[in-house]
């Protein structure tokens, strides 16, 4: 039995962060990411983030705070590795080596894998531009989600965000953020609801991804960051 998740049980009207909740208009479960005063933002299990004033929110129950377990665990991961990127100088260099020791993992197991999975790494790179650290980098806490993923500058925050993660070994698993997915690829990315609704996602067997299977999704990388600009430049045509 997994051991129960440590929450303190909120005041009335009070909510902390990561707090389990439901929505008593709908329902939702959901955890607290950020409180304002009487404005409570929470990440329901499905879907984008919202905002509630404290009224609207209830403690969760026993069996809804272990339905909400996984999604606690991850937002608190994300949120350490945030952190964790403010204090870490970036350096290409270990980035790379990053990259080349987890495809050697792979290769270790899956020759054929690793050798196709490299081939589509660098159509990739030739869509997005290879830059560690901006472009792309190695997801923390690799043994638990292994792999690298492609990330975007934001002009509204003026941060490098997530965009593309690649979860690679005998078989590729990719998902994208809905945002940044072009009008008309939603098919190559079949399954909807990943990330916590965030996201759509594709699961493929190496054998069958061919380089004419790889090409929409290098084509739908490169029309990704056609429409983005990088800091200080303007959007590519």
């Amino acid at each position: 039995m997994a051991d129960p998740i440590e929450t303190k049980k909120p005041e009335a009207g009070t909510f902390e962060l990561y707090a389990p909740v439901r929505n008593t208009i709908n329902k939702a479960l959901c955890v607290v990411v950020k409180v304002a005063g009487d404005n409570v933002t929470v990440q329901p299990l499905a879907g984008d983030r919202v905002t509630f004033r404290a009224q609207y929110l209830a403690p969760a129950s026993e069996a809804e705070t272990a339905a909400l377990r996984d999604l606690i665990t991850r937002l608190k991961l994300d949120e350490e590795n945030r952190g964790k990127a403010k204090y870490l100088k970036v350096d290409p260099a270990l980035i790379r080596a990053e990259f080349d020791k987890f495809v050697r993992h792979i290769a270790v197991r899956y020759p054929k894998s690793a050798e196709t999975f490299t081939q589509f790494w660098g159509e990739l790179m030739a869509a997005a531009g290879d830059l560690p650290g901006q472009t792309w980098e190695m997801r923390p806490n690799t043994s638990k989600n292994p792999g690298p993923v492609l990330k975007l500058f934001n002009p509204a925050s003026q941060k490098w965000v997530y965009c593309l993660s690649l979860l690679a070994g005998w078989g590729l698993r990719m998902e994208i953020k809905k945002e940044f997915l072009p009008p008309g690829y939603e098919n190559i990315f079949p399954i909807d609801h990943a990330m916590f609704g965030a996201g759509r996602a594709v699961e493929i067997v190496y054998r069958d991804f061919t380089p004419e299977k790889r090409a929409p999704y290098a084509e739908c990388v490169k029309k990704i960051y056609a429409s983005v600009s990088l800091p200080g430049t303007p959007p590519a045509k």
